[in-house]
């Protein structure tokens, strides 16, 4: 029963999002590529590291983070609204300046190293079902993606990549739409006792926490990484919409992230022996068989989507670094290049570690922008709070334990 709800519920989901009058609205375009990033594979691995790490304090832990990273988009936004032009015009001097430099080479680090990430994971999902999950099989089907994304980069531009994201974002939401109406349904037969009739069995777990597991949370703030690529769209988006469709695309990862923890909160305790993305798989066997395969097709579009965020990320990063000498088109070739070079030679589960740290360095440099920017303004509310959230990063970047996603 569960399941026909999902299917019935996804299919209805995308049918709505991949209408050409919907696909071409640029207030869902601008909105589609800081959520694709932020809705990655960190939707999948959150639950159950938050779960062995708090139990069911999981939704209020993952709550503070989607909280903090709201307040940290505060301060991309602060920049891209005040200091923006103050980089266009070239007013732009001195500790502003070098600091949003450093910023974006540690951010442009921090994108090659995800797109391969997100592509390595989007082959091993693919491969798995297959038994062709070796490494050298999984390293080809990322680099025949990479190329894919490099060709079209080059030949098509910037909207033809767009293109493709937005679909596999389209795709993404229908699946997630099915997994919650469905789980709601599952929790509540069950909490009115109607289990016995639709096999509903509730297996909560406890609620815990220890000081010394402070860092694994502070660490999890990458898998909610992904709105400042809102920051290198402009280009194709005014500062005022990149402003309102970030906040639109935080929005409305943070009411995923919430209801998809709140529903899977009373199945928590099964498949409590893994932390992997499979133990999402195993909490999901209660409700049906049939809900695995859509989180594996889940994690396929996450994947897939967010490695295409954040490569448009990077390509506007690049055109922006080289004093936009570089036309977008021809950045794309590098980024996989780079994607591939790191696929090939260096073990991604190390460097994704190396990259975490790195996007919390970013948005470190941004916040320390922003308290720069606001003082300047006479804002002393605001420079105290990008102050503090300078800290907060900057203790992430030090003290947090990155967790695989993001």
């Amino acid at each position: 029963m569960y399941g026909y709800i999902a299917i019935a519920v996804f299919v209805g989901l995308l049918f709505v999002l991949l209408r050409p009058r919907f696909l071409a609205n640029d207030i869902w375009r601008a909105t589609s590529t800081p959520l694709a990033s932020i809705i990655g594979s960190g939707f999948l691995v959150s639950v159950p590291i938050l779960r062995n790490v708090v139990g069911s304090w999981a939704i209020v832990a993952m709550a503070a983070l989607l909280v903090i990273a709201y307040l940290v988009g505060a301060a991309i936004r602060e920049n891209i609204a005040h200091v923006e032009p103050l980089l266009e015009n070239g007013n732009a001097k001195g500790p502003i300046l070098s600091i949003e430099r450093l910023s974006q080479l540690v951010l442009t680090f921090a994108y090659f190293i995800s797109v391969a990430y997100y592509l390595n994971l989007f082959a091993h999902f693919m491969l798995k079902p297959t038994g062709f999950g070796q490494e050298l099989y999984i390293n080809w089907v990322v680099t025949i993606v990479l190329i894919t994304i490099g060709s079209v980069g080059l030949l098509r531009g910037f909207h033809a990549v767009e293109g493709l994201e937005i679909y596999a974002v389209s795709v993404k939401l229908a699946v997630i739409g099915g997994l919650l109406a469905a789980l709601l349904l599952f929790d509540v037969s069950a909490l009115l006792g109607w289990g016995a009739g639709f096999g509903g069995e509730l297996i909560p777990v406890e609620a815990h926490f220890a000081f010394a597991d402070l860092p694994v949370i502070l660490g999890l703030l990458i898998v909610v990484q992904g709105f400042e690529t809102s920051r290198f769209l402009g280009s194709t988006y005014s500062r005022e919409l990149r402003i309102r469709t970030m906040k639109l695309s935080q929005a409305i990862a943070a009411l995923i992230y919430i209801l998809f923890f709140a529903l899977v909160l009373p199945i928590m305790g099964a498949g409590s022996d893994s932390t992997d993305v499979a133990a999402i798989s195993d909490m999901m066997k209660p409700v049906t068989l049939i809900l695995p395969f859509f989180v594996i097709l889940g994690a396929l579009a996450s994947q897939s989507s967010a490695a295409l965020a954040d490569a448009m990320g990077a390509a506007g990063l690049v055109h922006e670094l080289a004093g936009k000498r570089i036309r977008i088109n021809h950045t794309y070739p590098l980024i996989a290049l780079v994607a591939a070079i790191v696929t090939w030679e260096a073990d991604i589960y190390g460097l994704i570690t190396l990259a975490s740290r790195c996007f919390a360095l970013y948005y470190g440099f941004q916040c320390l922008i922003a308290c720069m920017s606001a003082a300047r303004r006479k804002s002393t509310a605001a420079t105290l709070g990008f102050g503090a959230l300078t800290a907060v990063c900057m203790a992430i970047v030090i003290f947090g334990i990155p967790a695989e996603g993001g």
